[in-house]
């Protein structure tokens, strides 16, 4: 019970005040305007790796991009049209600032031809001046309930945004900072952060790190899943977090923080997203550079290993159909890859293998 009090998470206030007030300096259009303004174009691909199926890949600058790096995915309807991918910025040098993390809406519709367009994830700030920051997170894994977008933060927790707050803003509107990390010129989409799910600040040398994220159905509860990324030789774990079917956010408890119901430590090293439908879990795992990914299907602690069956540096998972289709993203330049996955296939044979 101790262990986890101490992986809780509690919910800030909203910061819709803040929100409210850039939509009135900036342009509100939302989900469905940066869907009508799309302005790159990826094409169909085929992955690496047994497990992988219906693929695309990102348009010649973003595959190569040593910038910007992919990362979490998810899925906004049953059919896969339409996917959101967060991508982190890499510092360019020691001293110099991160512009953060954005996500790239992607409309599959036409699979031969995706379309997206990157949207900057920013933090409203109370100063007239410099009402936008930077949101400096690795955004290893996103999930979305309803129209709240969840972005994992390593070592913070989880930061929340509504999608229906994108705001269309002039370049010259986003300080230094963040125009590090837009087009040239012209008008940039922004995302403000609505609110934080934080974990304990004197947690200690026992601190979860939120590496990936996803929301699923676990014995009937509406559930956050979260896991972190430890190399060889580590305890890396998963947890499991109930949510409010009504709201999407964490129940709370006592002192208004949400334990996790569920805390799985000595899971496989290396993971880099998770899925769960059921009983069920779905964990991605990655083998450095150059390697291809592993899939481990089963449950905590009974996992069946699927070697090499994933394009290398796979990352985070999604359901566009739960219990039946999974999305997943790889990172390393050059192989940059958005790819769905039978996820029956590979539960049957996860089956097949119990006692």
């Amino acid at each position: 019970m101790a262990t986890r009090r101490r992986h809780a998470l509690r919910t800030t206030r909203p910061r819709s005040a803040r929100v409210a007030r850039l939509g009135k300096r900036l342009t509100p259009i939302g989900l469905a305007g940066v869907l009508a303004d799309l302005d790159r174009t990826g094409e169909a691909a085929q992955a690496l790796g047994e497990a992988a199926g219906t693929a695309f890949t990102w348009d010649a600058a973003d595959r190569d991009d040593p910038a910007w790096w992919p990362q979490g995915v998810a899925s906004l309807d049953e059919a896969g049209d339409v996917l959101v991918v967060s991508w982190y910025a890499k510092r360019r040098g020691r001293l110099s600032p991160s512009p953060g993390a954005r996500i790239s809406v992607v409309d599959r519709s036409d699979p031969d031809r995706p379309r997206y367009r990157h949207v900057l994830l920013v933090a409203p700030r109370p100063w007239p001046l410099h009402p936008l920051g930077a949101v400096p997170v690795h955004a290893g894994g996103i999930a979305v309930r309803g129209d709240l977008l969840y972005v994992a933060d390593t070592i913070a927790g989880v930061r929340v945004f509504r999608l229906g707050d994108v705001l269309r803003a002039p370049a010259g509107a986003l300080g230094r900072r963040l125009a590090a990390g837009a087009p040239d010129g012209g008008e940039v989409f922004v995302l403000p952060q609505l609110q934080r799910l934080r974990v304990p600040l004197l947690t200690g040398t026992g601190r979860l790190l939120f590496s990936f994220l996803s929301i699923g159905d676990v014995a009937g509860q509406l559930s956050l899943v979260a896991g972190e990324y430890r190399r060889k030789g580590g305890s890396p774990r998963l947890v499991r977090y109930p949510l409010d079917p009504a709201t999407g956010l964490p129940l709370a408890g006592s002192g208004g923080r949400c334990a996790p119901v569920e805390v799985h430590a000595h899971q496989p090293p290396r993971m880099q997203g998770v899925a769960v439908d059921g009983a069920t879990w779905y964990v991605t795992a990655s083998t450095g550079e150059g390697n291809p990914g592993d899939l481990h299907v089963g449950a905590p602690g009974a996992f069946r290993r699927h070697r090499g069956v994933l394009p290398p540096g796979p990352e985070d998972l999604d359901w566009s159909r739960p219990g039946r289709e999974l999305w997943c993203v790889s990172e390393w330049p050059g192989h940059r890859f958005v790819f769905s996955l039978d996820a029956r296939r590979w539960s049957e044979d996860a089956a097949d293998q119990r006692p």
